[in-house]
């Protein structure tokens, strides 16, 4: 089977929300200590109203919950109920433009509509108590972790309302929270950005204290739109941001002739430019033409070196190439690589290095290691000679020696692995990862647990529904119930 046609198949909409019923295991077993809650964040739907979506971001937010106690799972998911999903619910029809998606109707219905839909799909997020759906366009949505109900927009007491001038209010009422806030793992102070368009373009960086008292920790202004969907922190606090030569066409976006993300060119002539914020002192570094969406670790050297590794794409993804794999057409889908940054902070110099052959997207390091040095790095992986438009198994590279374990599972997709350290572990690769699997020939989805160090299969159980494989998410050692 075709994998585009594969992904299109396990992306048909969720209709079912359940309240909790046990997964039925059908391979191996679930090892006794793993004990804990996974949430996971996606798109439930890329069709709504009978209006197909026109970008794969723009899906409208589903929450899943797998509680992992007592030998067996337990299954929750819900829609975030974002205020324009419960008015489009009612309604019955299509009301908000969406990122990738512009209304029905054309510049009629889209003009001057510049107030986008909160799909509240990206990720998840706990801290200070709270679970938080997040989505990098506006405000978390606070969701209850018992019953995955959605109890609130959230502005961290007002932090995220827009004050920055009664015109920006106007224009952008709500500030935007990114959807990859990082926590210190030291500190337990969450850090997190969002870019802001207004009467200025403003990079408006945060600071949330384990508690959740949260304040604007800087702003800083930008010469123009950017395109920042990640970033990086190190263990003493620097932010490092990767800036693509990007532009806009706000002509075309605000008369709706395009979308927000169809409006984007990259020009690959030009550098991308490596912002390093350290408290107050901001530099800029150059380095090659590049599109990042998601970075594995960045950590200090002695040396006074910056590490940066991310998985580099070539280019950035066409939206009109996007709208064509929506529809099912096939497609040359760019696929990164993981690629280390050696930012020589003296010399103002960037060397790269190449960590693996294989292709990777949507990953994660041990989350105690958050900007410190590390060795293991789990992913979506993909094989060098692979022509396959996707991803089609779980690989885990160790940075430190170059090397690579590749799980193949096609025709099966998997979503993004998320590393579930072992209790008392003492080895950084002890522990488990935990990951969704769509079967094409069955046309189910499962949930996967496979040895962290060997990515050796451990057991299987089958949900209830097929769901789309969605973005990110979440493992906590906590029992909600």
């Amino acid at each position: 089977m075709n994998v585009l046609k594969t992904y299109l198949t396990a992306a048909e909409c969720v209709t079912e929300e359940f309240d909790g019923i046990p997964l039925q295991l059908t391979k191996g077993a679930l090892p006794k200590d793993l004990v804990g809650t996974l949430f996971r964040n996606g798109n439930g739907r890329f069709k709504h109203q009978g209006v197909l979506y026109g970008h794969l971001f723009d899906g409208d937010g589903m929450i899943s919950k797998f509680t992992f106690q007592n030998g067996q799972v337990i299954y929750q998911n819900r829609y975030v109920r974002t205020k324009e999903f419960v008015k489009e619910e009612q309604e019955g029809k299509m009301l908000y433009r969406s990122f990738g998606t512009n209304r029905p109707g054309g510049i009629r219905t889209n003009f001057m509509r510049m107030r986008f839909k909160n799909a509240a799909n990206t990720s998840v997020v706990y801290h200070g108590g709270k679970l938080m759906a997040l989505w990098e366009g506006g405000l978390p949505h606070e969701i209850d972790p018992i019953s995955l109900s959605t109890l609130s927009r959230y502005t961290y007491e007002g932090v995220l309302e827009n004050s920055f001038s009664t015109l920006d209010h106007l224009i952008f009422p709500e500030l935007a929270f990114s959807a990859h806030p990082k926590i210190h793992p030291t500190t337990g102070d969450l850090y997190n950005f969002g870019t802001v368009p207004g009467t200025k373009q403003r990079l408006v960086l945060y600071k949330v204290a384990p508690d959740g008292k949260a304040e604007i920790d800087q702003v800083i202004a930008m010469p123009g739109l950017t395109f920042a969907h990640d970033f990086v922190l190190t263990e003493t606090g620097k932010k490092i941001f990767f800036l693509p030569p990007v532009e806009f066409n706000v002509f075309k976006s605000f008369t709706g002739l395009d979308t927000p993300v169809g409006s984007i060119k990259a020009n690959p002539n030009k550098f991308t430019k490596i912002m390093v914020i350290d408290d107050e002192e901001i530099n800029y570094y150059n380095t090659d033409f590049g599109f990042i969406f998601h970075y594995a670790n960045g950590y200090e050297q002695a040396d006074n070196t910056l590490i940066v590794d991310a998985a580099v794409l070539p280019e950035f993804p066409s939206a009109k190439d996007i709208r064509r794999f929506m529809k099912g057409e096939i497609v040359g889908v760019p696929k990164g690589q993981l690629t280390r940054h050696h930012i020589d902070l003296e010399k103002g110099k960037v060397t790269k290095t190449l960590l693996s052959d294989h292709y990777c997207e949507l990953g994660e390091v041990h989350p105690d290691l958050t900007g410190q040095p590390y060795q293991f790095y789990w992913s979506l992986g993909g094989s060098p000679d692979s022509s396959n438009e996707l991803l089609t198994g779980i690989m885990k590279v160790d940075v430190e020696n170059q090397h690579t374990i590749f799980q193949d599972m096609y025709p099966c997709l998997p979503s993004e692995p998320i590393f579930v350290p072992r209790p008392e572990a003492q080895q950084e690769d002890d522990g488990w990862i935990v990951h969704l699997l769509f079967n094409p020939d069955e046309l189910k989805t499962s949930l996967v647990v496979l040895d962290g160090a060997t990515l050796a299969h451990i057991a299987e159980l089958e949900l209830p529904h097929n769901i789309p494989l969605g973005f990110h998410g979440l493992w906590l050692d906590e029992i909600f119930e």
